[in-house]
């Protein structure tokens, strides 16, 4: 009898550390630069029609780019899909809010390289 209580806690115990996950909501922007973490983030918004280089647009295809983006009051609006803006990427997947926090302090850092 007294095996079997113990087989049922350690089944039990092993099966709520098992179904722990780790805390993903975690966001590490603490080193925000362009080329560690902006630029990978803006690579798929700089593609041909988009914001690519010579865009009419604005191009976010290299840092100097960028950083003089025309519309970066209005990214971040974009960028949450907040109301009076539009939603960016158009046609795509919305960046998780961490990526838009990293571009966040990245602006408010003034554009590090």
């Amino acid at each position: 009898m007294k095996i079997k209580v113990a087989f049922i806690y350690t089944l039990l115990f092993a099966t709520i550390i098992l179904s722990c996950k780790k805390d993903d909501t975690t966001c590490d922007n603490a080193n925000v630069s362009y080329e560690g973490q902006i630029k990978n983030l803006f690579a798929s918004c700089a593609i041909v029609g988009c914001h690519n280089a010579g865009s009419l647009e604005g191009s976010l295809a290299n840092y100097q780019d960028a950083k003089t983006f025309p519309k970066m009051t209005r990214m971040l609006g974009a960028l949450r899909g907040q109301v009076g803006f539009l939603p960016m990427p158009q046609g795509g997947t919305k960046l998780n809010e961490c990526d838009i926090s990293k571009i966040e302090k990245w602006i408010n850092l003034g554009f590090p390289q």
